[in-house]
């Protein structure tokens, strides 16, 4: 009984399986048929890897091949496939539907056969392959009727009336089916570039050989020199390279690499990406190229030879200095400890102090005399060093100098000599020099060199000297001196010291007033000016410092002086203990000297240097003696009398000597 109950169960089984088998072929039947010539291709096209064109419609046989997403054209010669135009054939082919179909067999009938659709020798046969599975579909001549054409199923069995789009898309011109794209390693995974540049100066005709590599970040050329390029020039020259494009791709019978110079090349530029590299080969000039001047060019170990633009690689015949870093001072403001700057004995230092970050105070040394320090202006400080981390080569003079390069160069008695010092690391010199005999011509070339390599440099003279100056005054604080928030400015005088009249003597009354409503009393327009040395009184700001001692006048040289015209004098409260006690500040003037320079002088301070503009207009117009026009002060313009009428001129007698 059990046993009877298993072979039932068996038989169950079979036939189960049996009934599934065949319910998925008439499923798969059923689906095949709406789906017509799309249903049979369209599967063998999504997982093709290969696809033919042959056919008497075609000059040579055309093959493409896939490689993960990438379409090659393998013949008739070696190259990208352009993406997008395999993209449009494929989804062409893939949505291919029929106007109508018969077999193959009805035709046979009828008496006609494959020749009499162009099908026996078909104008086009695609080969659609998957490694070694294959099918293919034959294009014969169009129909009497429509704009079709007849198509011979995979199975050789069936035709189908199809539009005849799918003739030109299979047509297109080479051309438009290879990509213009040279280089197919993307930007960012470039890790060097190396150039092979024929020289035409060399007897030998030797090559010059640059590389460059990217190590952590940073550029930096390995050949003919070790040195730092330029990230933003290198990148830029690797981004114009990986786009550079074919403007027209050189026949059969056109190439000649021996004529065309592929044999003795120009240039070769190599990319390195990541564990693979593509060379491109740069030959003569095209003659016959229309428009913009283009290379013969073509990729190592591919045949094929096309022309491209001349301007990006003209640009790559100077690049072991056009892409070198120009920026040869470099080092981190806030390690920054002290700045000497030196010449022939005379020494500036400028140091920084514990106070703040950005205190700074200026001494100046001669031999064993050093005069007393300065607070040093931090704007102009934090000036200085931008300057030095910024400036740029403007050439390259020697990369190996030898002893008589330095002294010829002027290095025996340099210009300048700025020693940058840290709290951490080793000091950066910088040594400026120019040869003796054009030290008289500002614009001959400066040269510079660092004590972080051997390099000499040529940088701009005028600009450079003048970025850092032997003078302690020019690093002094502009600011001569500042009232605390709580001083009180009591009286304000300014004196005509040539006449020893005061052009105004004011003086607060009582506490309870102030300037803003004394100023309010005032009548014309003194008001305004009287303000601006009320505030120089608060904040004296200097212009440029001329000397660092004061004098009874202002010694223009050694045989001229100017007297002091003006004296600006003002009484100072200041708040203390128990009782307040009174200070006074006098600053005096020379005349105005043009329209932007005034000098003045202080005592007290010892020093004597030019104002701002804001406080030489505000004397200007407190102290100025022309006689202001009518109509400037909104008054009547008197009418001039008329003039009494000429006389006629009497006749000149003259005498006549015998």
């Amino acid at each position: 009984m059990r046993f009877k109950f298993t072979v039932f169960l068996l038989a169950l089984n079979v036939i189960t399986f049996g009934l599934i088998a065949y319910l998925g072929k008439q499923a798969n039947q059923v689906q095949a048929e709406p789906g017509g010539l799309s249903g049979q291709i369209g599967r063998e096209l999504l997982d093709a890897d290969r696809i033919e064109l042959h056919g008497r419609g075609l000059e040579t046989p055309r093959i493409l091949e896939r490689k993960g997403s990438t379409w090659t054209i393998t013949q008739p010669m070696e190259w990208s496939a352009n993406y997008f135009a395999i993209n449009r054939i494929l989804n062409q082919l893939q949505f291919l539907e029929e106007d109508a179909s018969f077999a193959v067999d009805e035709i046979e009938k009828s008496g006609q056969s494959l020749a009499d659709y162009g099908l026996e020798d078909p104008l086009l046969r695609l080969v659609i392959a998957e490694g070694q599975q294959t099918i293919s579909l034959s294009i014969g001549t169009l129909t009497e009727i429509g704009n079709n054409v007849y198509l011979l199923g995979p199975d050789g069995r069936e035709i189908f009336v199809v539009n005849r789009q799918i003739i030109d898309g299979l047509l297109v011109d080479l051309n438009d089916l290879r990509t213009r794209e040279i280089f197919d390693i993307p930007v960012f995974e470039v890790e060097a570039l190396g150039l092979q540049i024929r020289s035409d100066s060399t007897a030998d005709g030797s090559s010059l050989k640059v590389r460059l590599a990217r190590n952590n970040g940073e550029w930096r050329f390995e050949a003919p020199l070790a040195a730092k390029a330029d990230p933003a020039l290198v990148d830029n020259t690797i981004n114009t390279l990986t786009a550079a494009k074919v403007v027209r791709f050189i026949e059969g019978n056109e190439t000649d690499p021996i004529l065309q110079g592929l044999e003795t090349p120009l240039m070769q530029v190599t990319i390195h990406g990541n564990k693979r590299r593509q060379t491109l080969i740069i030959g003569n000039l095209a003659s016959n190229a229309k428009g913009p001047p283009q290379y013969y060019a073509k990729l190592e170990d591919n045949p094929a030879i096309f022309t491209l633009m001349a301007r990006p690689f003209d640009a790559l015949r100077e690049a072991q200095e056009a892409l070198r870093e120009r920026n040869f001072v470099n080092f981190d403001h806030r390690l920054l400890s002290a700045i000497n700057i030196s010449e022939n004995g005379r020494k500036i230092r400028l140091q920084k102090l514990e106070t703040g970050e950005h205190d700074w105070q200026v001494l100046e040394s001669k031999g064993e005399d050093e005069i007393q320090p300065h607070r040093a202006d931090s704007a102009i400080i934090e000036q200085l060093m931008d300057d030095l981390s910024s400036m740029r080569a403007s050439g390259f003079a020697v990369d190996a100098p030898t002893p008589t390069d330095t002294e010829r160069l002027g290095f025996n008695q340099p210009r300048r000599v700025i020693t940058l010092s840290f709290t951490q690391g080793e000091p950066l010199t910088l040594t400026l020099a120019h040869p003796e005999d054009d030290s008289e011509d500002a614009n001959a070339a400066l040269y510079a060199k660092t004590n972080q390599a051997d390099f000499i440099f040529q940088v701009e003279r005028r600009p450079t000297l003048q970025m850092v100056p032997l003078n302690t005054s020019y690093y002094r604080n502009r600011t001569l001196e500042k009232l605390p928030s709580s001083a009180r400015i009591r009286s304000l005088q300014l004196t005509n010291l040539e006449s020893g009249e005061s052009v105004f003597d004011y003086t607060l009354p009582q506490d309870s007033i102030r300037w803003d409503n004394l100023l309010e009393q005032l009548e014309g327009q003194r008001g305004p000016h009287i303000r601006v040395l009320i505030d120089a009184i608060r904040e004296f700001k200097v212009k440029s410092y001329l000397l660092d001692s004061y004098a009874e006048a202002y010694p223009v040289d050694s045989e001229k002086s100017l007297p002091w015209k003006f004296k600006l004098s003002a009484t100072i409260q200041l708040p203390g203990g128990d009782t307040d006690r009174t200070e006074m500040r006098e600053y005096v003037f020379t005349k105005r000297l043009s329209g932007t320079i005034q000098v003045a002088g202080s005592k007290q301070h010892n020093a004597i240097f030019e104002i701002p503009q804001p406080l030489i207009d505000a004397l200007y117009e407190l102290t100025d003696d022309m006689e202001t026009p009518p109509e400037v002060d909104g008054n009547a313009v008197t009418t001039p009398a008329t003039p009494a009428p000429l006389t006629a001129p009497q006749p000149i007698e003259t005498e006549l000597s015998e």
